[in-house]
């Protein structure tokens, strides 16, 4: 199910992979980004605080801890190669000392990679969906990036960084919003567009800036 979601992350991972990487994912869920990178020769660690998906990964022999101070203390790796987190940061009420903790779990020439929500999404910008609203904005987040501060943020870590943009929901999704009031609907009119339009449309909003992803890289 987790499969499109792997193949669209891993093109930002991929430049930053060497041989026997060595990766940890903060909030690893499942596992789906894992299982992949470790079928691909990859040593993967997790940290993820659900008891279903902490204990789903253990029957998977994945090595997972509950939390970071757990793997500090009792995993065998101490440096990574790659750290990265997917919609992790806008839940931690300090950024900058969550990412500056990550940073020290980090190996030289070591990046970090993650993914957040983008303040700019379209159907908050430009369509000013109302029920979008209603569903956009979460007590469970404690900020909300644009480009700009996220920058503010990662400028404070005085490490190289960037930003990428990118569009994970397509246009059917927001034709749904528009017409039913309610999230879903991806892939629902992509037979009658085909892919081309459906790239183009979020090529589009990409390059505008006004897409619902940021992807932050450190180091």
């Amino acid at each position: 199910q987790n499969k499109e979601t792997y193949v669209r992350r891993f093109k930002f991972i991929k430049p930053f992979l060497k041989a026997n990487s060595k990766i940890l994912e903060v909030g690893c869920s499942s596992g789906f980004m894992l299982f992949p990178l470790i079928e691909k020769k990859h040593k993967c660690i997790g940290v993820e605080p659900s008891g279903v998906f902490s204990k789903f990964l253990k029957n998977q022999k994945l090595e997972v801890y509950e939390h970071l101070g757990d793997l500090k203390k009792k995993c065998k790796i101490k440096k990574f190669d790659l750290i990265m987190h997917f919609f992790v940061l806008e839940h931690i009420s300090d950024p900058l000392i969550f990412l500056n903790e990550l940073r020290e779990l980090l190996n030289k020439n070591g990046k970090i990679i993650f993914e957040i929500p983008n303040v700019a999404d379209p159907l908050h910008t430009i369509y000013k969906n109302e029920a979008f609203e209603n569903f956009y904005w979460s007590v469970a987040h404690h900020w909300y990036f644009s480009s700009k501060s996220l920058a503010f943020v990662l400028k404070q870590l005085k490490q190289p960084y960037k930003i990428k943009l990118d569009q994970r929901y397509d246009l059917s999704n927001h034709l749904v919003w528009s017409k039913d009031g309610k999230p879903g609907g991806v892939g629902k009119y992509s037979k009658y567009f085909g892919k081309k339009l459906d790239n183009d449309y979020k090529n589009f909003l990409i390059k505008s800036g006004y897409c619902d992803t940021l992807i932050g890289i450190v180091g």
